[in-house]
């Protein structure tokens, strides 16, 4: 029976929802109170990560693929050149989609092939490489498109564990509020679970466009945010404690 019953709790809390539970376990003489804490932390960023890429078009397949070869393999020699290596460099997407134009409200009889590639480059904040001018090297070699500048951390470990522990906090916390307020006693802590701490990139909100072309476009890096919740259950004691006037 006692089997049975931890399954059935252990079932309950990795069910639970953010919102806060107070009640009986399953008509036993055990009752539980269920609580849910969010903590934040953030840190400042180490690694930018930018997705930029080349788009041609042709009436030829082969022309259109060939062109945009030709100015890749450009784009990423600038970013070399820059600084960034090699190996931070990855395809990140590559397709031919044919399309055909409106022109004065028709579409086009003629197909025009669409050829793009994008390249995925990271590297660290602390190589002291200025991001609009790695941008402006590429754009400067044929790349014409930038789909993100984001910022992150390379080891994420150690914002998560403090969101982690600023989320059992607040979960506790919580605990405390409610079971004075409901008359009951705190007992031993039957679970907890924890529903995630991942890293939000930040995704670069202050890119300018360069006053004139002599200009390196400015990029202003910031902070990373890592939020975590933290779900844990309380088995109860009632008629204990008296709750607040």
């Amino acid at each position: 029976m006692r089997i049975f019953e931890a399954l059935l709790l252990g079932l309950i809390v990795l069910l639970a929802s953010a919102s806060t539970s107070f009640g009986a376990d399953d008509g036993s003489d055990v009752s539980t109170l269920t609580v849910s804490g969010t903590g934040e932390a953030a840190a400042d960023a180490d690694i930018v990560t930018i997705v930029l890429g080349v788009e041609t078009r042709s009436e030829s397949a082969a022309e259109a693929v060939g062109d945009n070869a030709r100015i890749m393999a450009d784009a990423i020699e600038a970013l070399k050149a820059a600084g960034v290596s090699e190996e931070e460099i990855k395809t990140s997407r590559f397709s031919i989609y044919p399309t055909r134009d409106w022109i004065d409200g028709r579409l086009s009889e003629t197909v025009i092939f669409q050829v793009t590639n994008q390249v995925t480059a990271t590297w660290d904040l602390s190589d002291g490489l200025e991001v609009g001018a790695l941008i402006d090297a590429a754009v400067g070699a044929g790349a014409n498109t930038v789909e993100s500048v984001t910022f992150g951390l390379r080891d994420p470990s150690p914002v998560q564990e403090e969101a982690l522990v600023e989320a059992v906090v607040d979960a506790m916390g919580k605990a405390g509020v409610i079971s004075q307020a409901a008359g009951v006693s705190l007992g031993r802590i039957l679970s907890i679970s924890e529903s995630g701490s991942a890293p939000i990139p930040m995704a670069e909100s202050r890119a300018y466009l360069a006053a004139d072309a002599s200009a390196m476009t400015p990029i202003v890096p910031g902070d990373v945010k890592v939020t975590a919740t933290v779900t844990i259950t309380y088995e109860i004691m009632t008629g204990v404690a008296t709750p607040p006037d």
